[in-house]
């Protein structure tokens, strides 16, 4: 009779135990959090326009990423120049289509135009301008700065390319390395506003023309 009680309370006990262990075992995951890019609008309210082209109707795609980007979580390197991909820390939306976003809305405000649309067609020929952009670089390094690195063309409506050029932009992002997430996805919001004026310069130069 004592074996067969002693039995349930081992039982009872490790009934007890597991749920207990589970939430302690919990508590040693992060959170998720969540990031997105923002426009000029948001980071620098009082910008100006570069250019006013209101009659201007500007394509914005395809933009594609390197590989290593093309995912959920936000990318960052090594001094190893290993790729860190930081399960907890993501993009709220895919990555190509929040650039697409933000270079639209950078570039609508840049040109002083409301004719900007994205697109992911090789030619369009209701635009005056199409934007195509690939990007090779765009992550966080162990020293602290956001990196963006770029190939962009402006080609007319019709596909017939008419300026190309390479970007690099580096920038230091407060706060980082280390997990102060927020600061580096601002940083990089900065760069793709440079990115954008380099564009909108381009565009500008070639309306005078």
């Amino acid at each position: 009779m004592r074996t067969i009680e002693m039995r349930w309370i081992i039982i009872l006990v490790a009934i007890g135990v597991l749920p207990a262990a589970c939430l302690l075992g919990g508590r040693g995951t992060p959170p998720t959090r969540f990031h997105k890019l923002e426009s000029l609008q948001n980071l620098e309210p009082e910008r100006k326009a570069l250019a006013s082209l209101p009659a201007t109707a500007v394509a914005v795609g395809p933009i594609e990423l390197a590989v290593y980007l093309n995912r959920p979580q936000i990318v960052t390197v090594s001094a190893e120049q290993e790729l860190r991909v930081n399960e907890f820390e993501r993009w709220a939306e895919p990555l190509k289509a929040s650039i697409t976003r933000v270079v639209s809305d950078n570039l609508a405000l840049l040109l002083d135009t409301t004719r900007v649309a994205a697109v992911s067609a090789q030619a369009f020929p209701k635009a005056d301008y199409q934007v195509a952009i690939d990007i090779s670089r765009f992550d966080g390094t162990p020293d602290g700065l956001a990196v963006l690195q770029a190939r962009w063309r402006i080609l007319s409506g019709g596909g017939d390319l008419r300026l190309s050029q390479s970007t690099l932009m580096k920038e230091p992002a407060p706060g980082a390395p280390g997990n102060d997430f927020s600061s580096l996805v601002k940083t990089q919001s900065r760069l793709v506003a440079g990115l954008s004026r380099e564009i909108a310069q381009g565009i500008a130069a070639l309306a005078k023309d």
